[in-house]
């Protein structure tokens, strides 16, 4: 979700959300509108109390990082690859 409070300036935030199962929100993250998506990972997937079963998030956040880290949680990943994914 961009958000731009200063349209003449263009100024541009990204408002990133975790939810639970049944899609209501748990937590938000701010970031600049020209940070990349997976930057707030780290942010969001310390804040539940109780690690999820599964990350579910769009391409942006389809790093090999990511995807290693929530392999070693035990937290399943679906997330779908980028185009140049092998």
């Amino acid at each position: 979700m961009s958000l731009s409070p200063c349209p003449e300036k263009r100024h541009h935030l990204k408002l990133h959300c975790l939810a639970d199962a049944v899609g209501r929100p748990v937590a938000f993250h701010l970031t600049g509108g020209e940070a990349a998506d997976c930057k707030a990972y780290d942010d969001l997937i310390d804040l539940p109390e109780q690690a999820p079963d599964a990350f579910l998030a769009d391409k942006g956040y389809d790093a090999d990082a990511i995807r290693a880290d929530l392999a070693e949680r035990k937290i399943k990943a679906v997330i779908p690859g980028r185009s140049n994914r092998a």
